[in-house]
Order: C-alpha cells, then sequence, then structure tokens
C-alpha cells in the first residue's frame, strides 16, 4: 500500500525544549532531503547538517537520520529532523516542507495507521503503541510494551495451528469406519483441544487484565454523612484529598484524585453525604454524586456499621442500582462495634464487606474486591480497545471447542465445531475489519505517531 502524499509532523511535545524531533514519511521524502539538505544521507545514519530553505538561508543546523523503504517505521521513505527546541524553530522547518507539492501535515496517528497498512505492525501492537504512550502506570508500561512485542499475536497463531492440526486428523478419521479406529487417535486429539482451551483462557486473561490497566477506571464513592467516604478516599490514596470531620456534610462537592492502584491507573470520586436537607449547595451536591455514579465504572457505597443499613440506605441503593448495577456495599466503623456483636449488623446483603479504615481491618480484602468489580465493569462496558473485540472472537472460540464431546459418533459435528472455532480465531489474526473501525483506532494516537 502507497500513500500520494507525504506526511509531516512533529512527533515531540509541542513548546519549549532542548530538542524537537520532525517526521516525514512518503514518495516526496528524497525531495525534502535534496532541496533542503543538499546532500544524500546514507540510511540509518545520523548526520549533522544545515537546513536550509529554498533561499538558501539556513534555518538550522539539525541531525539527520533517513530510513528507506521498506526498513522503516511506516515502511515508506521516511526522515527524522532533530532540530533545536522551541516552536519557533520547528514550525519555521514544517512550513518550508508544507511548501512543497504533495506534502501535508499528517493526521493524528497517520505514521502508525500506515505502518500497520503496509503490513509492518499488527493492529494489537499499534494499539499497544497507543497504550505504551498513555500509560499512567508502571505496570501498564510494561504491559503495553510486552504486547508490542507481538507475543500475543504468537500465542494466537500457535492455537490456530493447534486447531487446524486437530481438523486434519478429525477429518482423516472421517474416512475410516468406527472399527478400524484407534482410540489413540482420539485422545490424542483430545490433549491437543485441552491445551487450545487452556491457551485460549489464558490469552483472554491477559487481554481483559491489560485493559484494566491502559484504561483509567472511575470510582465513585457514596453514602450517607459521616460514614467515612473521606477518610477510604484519603487512605487509599495515601493522601489529604478530603476533609475529615465529625461534623456532617463537610465535602459539598465532588472531589476527584488520579492514584496507583495494585498497578491498575484508577480516578476515585469524593461526593457529597446523601440526605434530605433544604440546603441549596448540599442538594446540587447530592445531584452531582448522583450523576457521578452513573458514569463511573463502580460505585463504593459506605454505611456505618454502628447503624447498620436503614430505609435511607435502601432507597439510595435501589435508586443508584437503576443506572450501575456495579456497587460494593461496605460497612466501616466495625472497630466500633463488638466482636460478638459483628454477626448482628444489620446488612444490605449477607456478602457486604466490614472494614475499619482506623485500624485498616479487611483492607485488603476491599482492594482485592475492588479489583474484582472493576474486571466486571471492563467486561460488561463497550470495548475502548480493538484487542478487546478479539476477547469476544477468543470466547466464542473457546465455546465451540468446550461443546465437542469427542467420540466416534461424533466426529463430524466434532469437524464443523472446530471448523467454526478457526473462523472466529482468523477473525483475530486477520484483522477483519472496516476502514471506520480502523480509522477510530489510529484517531486516538498522538499526532507524529
Amino acid at each position: 500500500m502507497k500513500e500520494k502524499d507525504t506526511i509531516v509532523s512533529i512527533a515531540t511535545p509541542m513548546g519549549t525544549g532542548a530538542l524537537s524531533i520532525i517526521r516525514c514519511s512518503g514518495d516526496e521524502v528524497s525531495k525534502i532531503i535534496d532541496i533542503f539538505l543538499k546532500k544524500k544521507l546514507s540510511p540509518r545514519h545520523a548526520h549533522y547538517i544545515n537546513f536550509k530553505n529554498k533561499d538558501n538561508i539556513v534555518v538550522d543546523d539539525i541531525i539527520a537520520i533517513f530510513y528507506d523503504s521498506p526498513k522503516s517505521y511506516t515502511g515508506e521513505n521516511m526522515l527524522e529532523i532533530i532540530c533545536h527546541g522551541g516552536p519557533v524553530i520547528y514550525q519555521l522547518i514544517i512550513d518550508e516542507i508544507l511548501k512543497l507539492e504533495d506534502c501535508r501535515l499528517a493526521k493524528a496517528g497517520e505514521f502508525s495507521e500506515r505502518a500497520f497498512l503496509n503490513n509492518k505492525i499488527s493492529i494489537t501492537q499499534a494499539e499497544s503503541i497507543s497504550a505504551l504512550i498513555n500509560a499512567k502506570t508502571k505496570e501498564a508500561a510494561i504491559a503495553a510494551r510486552e504486547s508490542m512485542s507481538g507475543k500475543i499475536t504468537q500465542d494466537i497463531q500457535k492455537i490456530d495451528s493447534s486447531i487446524l492440526n486437530a481438523r486434519v486428523q478429525v477429518e482423516a478419521l472421517l474416512d475410516f469406519s468406527e472399527e478400524d479406529i484407534e482410540t489413540e487417535g482420539l485422545v490424542k486429539i483430545g490433549n491437543q483441544l485441552k491445551k487450545c482451551k487452556d491457551e485460549i483462557l489464558g490469552i483472554t486473561d491477559k487481554l481483559e487484565k491489560n485493559r484494566l490497566l491502559f484504561e483509567t477506571s472511575k470510582i465513585t464513592v457514596l453514602g450517607k454523612p459521616n460514614t467515612g467516604k473521606s477518610s477510604l478516599i484519603n487512605y487509599l490514596a495515601d493522601d489529604d484529598v478530603s476533609i475529615v470531620n465529625n461534623e456532617a456534610g463537610t465535602t459539598r462537592d465532588v472531589v476527584s484524585k488520579l492514584l496507583n492502584f495494585s498497578g491498575v491507573p484508577v480516578t476515585i470520586y469524593d461526593t457529597a453525604g446523601i440526605r434530605e436537607t433544604s440546603d441549596c449547595i448540599e442538594k446540587e451536591g447530592k445531584e452531582k454524586a448522583f450523576k457521578q455514579a452513573h458514569s463511573s465504572d463502580m460505585i463504593l457505597y459506605l454505611y456505618d456499621a454502628q447503624i447498620g443499613i436503614d430505609k435511607d440506605d435502601l432507597e439510595i441503593l435501589d435508586t443508584l442500582k437503576i443506572t450501575n448495577p456495579n456497587i460494593l456495599v461496605i460497612a466501616n466503623k466495625i472497630d466500633q462495634v463488638e466482636k460478638k456483636n459483628l454477626e448482628n449488623i444489620c446488612r444490605y446483603q449477607s456478602n457486604d464487606l466490614l472494614i475499619s479504615i482506623l485500624d485498616e481491618r479487611n483492607i485488603i480484602e476491599l482492594k482485592e474486591s475492588i479489583i474484582s468489580y472493576l474486571k466486571k465493569s471492563i467486561k460488561n462496558s463497550s470495548p475502548g480497545l480493538y484487542n478487546i473485540e478479539n476477547v469476544k472472537h477468543l470466547n466464542r472460540a473457546f465455546k465451540e471447542i468446550n461443546q465437542i464431546n469427542l467420540s466416534l459418533g461424533e466426529l463430524e459435528i466434532t469437524a464443523e465445531y472446530l471448523k467454526k472455532a478457526q473462523k472466529y480465531i482468523s477473525m483475530v489474526l486477520d484483522n477483519d475489519n472496516d476502514d471506520r473501525v480502523l480509522s477510530g483506532i489510529f484517531s486516538n494516537f498522538c499526532i507524529g505517531k
């Protein structure tokens, strides 16, 4: 695939800095070198040279690196110009290049899109590049880098080969009568299919975990006044994010904090205590709390263990469940309840989580439950990354294989199940999707990537 236009863009953050990098890709790269650098560049070597405009005036002294097609990121001829930092210098250079016919500014993600269209990277690798650039935690960056290596694609290709091998064996057995078939052949096929299922589950689990790492989840903390909402957020954030006071109603607006939650980037929201009030500001805070809960991935609902769940709590929870059923109900302040009376706490459900923020009781269980609820939310939400569509195909492939009852009398239906399973695996490997979806993926990249 070749694009007529040569694309140009700044590849480093805009603004003032020590250096700026300008990227060019396309057929006109050779002309750019001839006109502005006036020197033949050896591929993949750094050249210290002057960048001169058409009037032969030096715009800047630069480092130029030429990559010849197809040995470049995009698969096209590419030029990288390292110039002095500052918006004036890099803009002068870009403006000069854009005066050439068939040269234009690159769209967001267009360099990576060309790399994909020229078979330099897979769609999974392309998304992993975006995830790496936008990583909010160290764990997210490491996961994205691993995905960029193409290991997941290689693992799926191995599954595809195993299913194909099993299909060939099943088709071969169909040519023999049941009396001539040895059970050893069926056992071998069965072992292959079990391995395929295990590997599919491993990959889907990794993709879902990656999505949790790549996307910033939103958690809203709700409850009546003085249930410990602000204390919980301050504890999880290890910072004084919200005001903590014995007086009810100290939080009247939505307060947010981005934090690293066991490697998962999370924005947590503290909200106004929910209660009936004539205070206009508190009423507005209550409305904002419900609105924030609706748009969040999960809700942490706190109640006071000393009081237990009451009628007001039930009404609030019923309202919340209409728009967001992913609610973890938590009884806080169990340090104020005698041990013998813990079982007598009036709960919402028998599996309500009992904690004490003050003496850090059951906090590990709380963190584990939050991650579990976020995973459930991710599974039920619209996919933000293309490779989560692949999870659906992999799950369908697993379902087809899992339906197989391997026996001599069911070889024909086994062959059909395997054919369908391989079709779903192929949909992952072939990146079978329309241009509209592809353009949506690359539009999430930054300019110059």
